[in-house]
């Protein structure tokens, strides 16, 4: 008989997408299609965790688990509460799974966070009545003192915790905004033992791989970007003995070596990245990770011992190759500072991911042929190219839906991959098409996929990158299922996704 638990915390069955604020992509729209354990439902769970609750998560989307299953398992669990996290484009298919799950069990309370649902918390509940209750912006402690509140005979009411949207007599009531957390290291490590590490791997090696979050918070003020309204501004650092004890439990616990470094700006203190570096080194861990980077944060000294550390690949945030658009997202770089990165970067004996965004209001064919051209200037090893998103609370939300290029009834099928506007210039379906052009162009370059085989350093790996780089050029060439133009979006009814929550 399945084991009973207070809290489950899931991630639905309405894709496989990433799902923390700042990155909302689906899982096969990106170069490397990784999975990545859900570390923000870990998280949750451990600070649940440490103050008695028994808790579950389970990755329904990454397990391939279908809803009727997930259904059945959710019931048999019978939890009195279920939580987790929802994007911009899961958001329809998860509120939809969230009203099966109150449907079979009445009592158990929803709730739900996560940067989209954070800025639409009110029009949610309003026409969701299975939502119970919205977590505005860092939600550890919020969720922690709801459980007590509601399970505990707390004393302090709902409407006393800080980042809580509910209704209350039909009256959508929203307390006050939390405080970011300041000291990250008073927080458990995440319940890595609540997961099923075995989904989650390296498409490079095939070795199980985990997301190890070493700071919170982004300084800068790109207008795409959520990250500073998510994580707040003030970068905030763990301890690097910490992060060291909690790699070496990753290592003798689970047999892990393979990291995601998670912070928004990896190379944002120089000092602390370079401390970590050595007590890697002091320590004897033989791992293998990757991290988040901008071009401006980096030098050779940097690089050199992030490589000895077990560094292997840095994503580049680099955006555009356009001037114009690098000042008006206020990306503030110059090209030939990205250019200098990514020399920099191959110098040491480093991989490079390098992320572009385009389709920004002003944007014409111009600017993207600069994208283009920088592409092959840098040539990284590994790069994307993401159409710009109005994701909620972001400055280019308002300059799109000041500029009427929005589409707000839009059902966005793949995160950074499907337009959701179009600009002054180009249209919608313009976008879709030079993206997939220009990919398959950068991709098929001869050059291109004999240094990324000559550098895959053993059979596997260089298996591993075929079948990865065969799965990728037909992904791009068939058409794509529901790719309707935001301008001829038929009325009322917008496309579907499969599977549909809403016709199981």
């Amino acid at each position: 008989m399945m084991k009973e638990v207070e809290i489950l915390l899931i991630q639905p069955p309405t894709g496989s997408y990433r799902r923390d604020d700042r990155c909302q992509s689906r899982v096969e729209d990106q170069t490397i299609q990784v999975s990545f354990p859900p570390m923000d439902l870990a998280h949750h769970a451990a600070v649940l965790e440490e103050a008695g609750f028994q808790c579950a998560v389970r990755d329904y989307s990454t397990a391939g688990v279908g809803v009727r299953t997930a259904l059945d398992e959710i019931r048999a669990m019978a939890p009195r509460l279920v939580f987790f996290s929802s994007t911009q484009p899961t958001e329809r298919d998860d509120l939809a799974f969230s009203k099966k799950i109150k449907e079979i069990s009445t009592e158990t309370k929803i709730v739900l966070r996560g940067e989209s649902v954070t800025f639409r918390d009110s029009q949610i509940l309003e026409a969701n009545p299975q939502v119970d209750f919205i977590l505005r912006g860092e939600s550890e402690e919020t969720l922690l003192d709801l459980c007590h509140s509601l399970f505990r005979d707390s004393e302090k009411g709902v409407d006393e915790i800080a980042g809580v949207s509910f209704r209350s007599d039909r009256e959508i009531v929203r307390t006050a905004d939390r405080p970011f957390i300041k000291n990250l290291n008073n927080l458990p490590w995440p319940a890595r033992h609540l997961l099923d590490q075995s989904l989650y791997r390296s498409p490079e090696t095939g070795n199980v791989l985990t997301t190890l979050y070493t700071a919170r918070g982004c300084p800068y003020p790109c207008i795409f970007c959520p990250a500073p309204i998510a994580s707040g501004r003030p970068v905030r650092m763990r301890d690097v003995p910490d992060l060291i004890r909690e790699i070496q439990h990753c290592v003798s616990e689970y047999g892990i070596s393979e990291f995601l470094f998670h912070g928004d700006t990896f190379t944002y203190k120089k000092a602390w990245v370079l401390e970590l570096c050595d007590a890697i080194q002091k320590a004897g861990l033989k791992v293998r990770w990757g991290c988040n980077s901008r071009v401006d944060t980096i030098d050779e000294e940097m690089l050199s011992a992030m490589k000895k550390a077990g560094c292997w690949v840095i994503g580049y945030g680099v955006e555009s190759g356009h001037t114009e658009t690098l000042d008006k997202i206020r990306k503030y770089v110059e090209r030939d500072k990205i250019v200098s990165a990514f020399q920099m970067t191959r110098k040491a004996g480093i991989r490079s991911h390098a992320f572009f965004v385009f389709g920004f209001p002003w944007e014409n064919w111009e600017h993207l042929e600069e994208d283009r051209k920088l592409a092959l200037e840098i040539d990284p090893d590994f790069f994307d190219l993401n159409i710009a998103y109005p994701l909620p609370g972001t400055d280019l939300e308002k300059m799109v839906q000041d500029q009427g290029l929005y589409d707000s009834n839009l059902v966005d099928q793949g995160g950074y991959a499907v337009p959701a506007t179009r600009t002054e210039h180009l249209s919608a379906e313009e976008l879709d098409a030079w993206r997939k052009k220009t990919l398959l162009a950068l991709y098929l370059r001869p050059r291109y996929i004999l240094r990324t085989l000559l550098l895959a350093g053993s059979p596997k790996k260089t298996w591993n990158y075929f079948k990865a780089g065969t799965t990728r050029f037909f992904q791009l060439i068939r058409p794509r299922e529901h790719a309707v133009p935001v301008r001829n979006r038929p009325e009322p009814t917008p496309p579907t996704p499969k599977p549909s929550v809403e016709s199981v």
